[in-house]
């Protein structure tokens, strides 16, 4: 018997882990009442291990001639090393909302790529966004090339500020 109330116990723990309530990291305070105004958002998932996955999700799906509210309350990503361990779950954060599906994916791309959770990093779970898929494969030379696209946009964002700030 005491194990039985054990187990319930710790399988009550486990669920509240995986319905972790969303941290609101949009600066914006009032997001839920004005979800109307919304389509989606980009979103970080945290693990025990350090590990982490940056993701969208939409707060409408649309169903026959309108839209109605997803699953996004409960959502806990599409990553498949999460959903196979959805207890090691420490943090679910939404990071940004946006009101249109391309700002969305945009948004998403630049999260993963800017985190590192797909190029940089042994802790992140990304393994695809918007038509990239799996490990990319750069000889050396293409590596090459890839960092002087990086040092190029670097020089290029320091411009494109100075001229704003001569504006």
């Amino acid at each position: 018997m005491q194990n039985i109330k054990k187990s319930a116990l710790l399988k009550k723990k486990k669920m509240q882990k995986i319905n972790l309530r969303w941290k609101n990291g949009t600066g914006i305070t009032n997001y839920v009442k004005r979800l109307n105004d919304f389509l989606g958002f980009i979103y970080l998932i945290e693990l025990e291990n350090g590990e982490y996955y940056v993701g969208r999700k939409q707060f409408w799906a649309k169903r026959g001639n309108g839209w109605v509210e997803n699953d996004w309350r409960d959502y806990y990503s599409s990553s498949k090393t999460i959903q196979r361990t959805p207890d090691k779950i420490i943090g679910k954060t939404i990071l940004a909302i946006f009101k249109s599906k391309s700002a969305i994916r945009f948004a998403e791309a630049y999260g993963i790529i800017n985190s590192g959770a797909y190029l940089d990093s042994d802790k992140g779970l990304n393994w695809s966004f918007e038509g990239s898929r799996g490990t990319i494969k750069m000889d050396p030379e293409d590596d090459e090339q890839f960092n002087r696209l990086v040092s190029w946009c670097g020089r290029w964002k320091r411009k494109q500020d100075k001229e704003k700030i001569k504006e």
